[in-house]
């Protein structure tokens, strides 16, 4: 499992993900346990004894519940449906992917076009090159991607979280612990502010590194002119 270093998969980056939100969960469910009494008993009420690597003797419902929030995140990949409604990836592969890729190739497609055939576009004009099986540029730069990408995700998840743990303390009129709680979140969101500028940079080299090739330009650029006919049609 490649929680620190660099993933080699799409499911090393989730497996990352995975243990940093059940991590966040621990420290979130912890927290309301030394917050609250009435938490704390409702904890302490299964006898059953967990432990997490060196950490012995915990009450089960601490690693139980951080263990199915973790499960449950990875089930629905909760860092895509964030994305998804904030729109993250969507912004990101059109602005900092496609329309570069587009203009560097010589392609005038529009942006209209390209956010209408986003996914589509990836998958035929940047993922064949850079994509984490047999990438046509240097495959350190796409696991240097995958890598920032985990990061980000991390401190989306956590974000989330920690929005969830301040919005229980605020139902019980815990103010110094939702402060707390939101605080980490602002912290959270300016680090992955930094994540997103960093995860910027290496996009923009692997457009770079894709349009290094004359080949390549051209069965792009003939890509782009299929779409762009394609939307002069609808």
């Amino acid at each position: 499992m490649k929680i620190f270093g660099q993933p080699e998969s799409y499911s090393d980056m989730l497996e990352r993900i995975f243990f940093f939100t059940f991590g966040t969960g621990v420290f979130c469910v912890f927290y309301l346990s030394i917050s609250s009494p009435a938490v704390k008993s409702i904890l302490d009420s299964l006898a059953i004894e967990a432990e997490i690597g060196w950490i012995k003797g915990l009450k089960a419902l601490y690693v139980v519940i951080p263990l199915i929030v973790a499960i449950f995140s990875r089930i629905i990949r909760l860092h895509d449906k964030i994305s998804d409604v904030l729109l993250i990836r969507h912004r990101f592969d059109t602005k900092h992917i496609l329309l570069p890729l587009s203009r560097k190739v010589g392609s005038c497609v529009g942006p209209d076009v390209i956010k209408k055939n986003r996914v589509d576009m990836m998958y035929k004009l940047f993922y064949p090159y850079a994509g984490f099986k047999d990438p046509s540029i240097d495959a350190q730069l796409v696991r240097s991607a995958l890598d920032n990408w985990g990061w980000f995700w991390v401190e989306l998840e956590a974000i989330c979280l920690f929005l969830v743990t301040g919005s229980i303390f605020l139902i019980m009129g815990k103010t110094t612990q939702l402060i707390f709680s939101f605080v980490v979140a602002l912290l959270l969101i300016a680090v992955s502010f930094g994540q997103y500028k960093t995860c910027i940079r290496t996009a923009t080299a692997e457009v770079n590194a894709i349009v290094s090739d004359e080949n390549r330009n051209q069965k792009i650029l003939e890509h782009f002119s299929v779409f762009e006919e394609g939307s002069k049609g609808d």
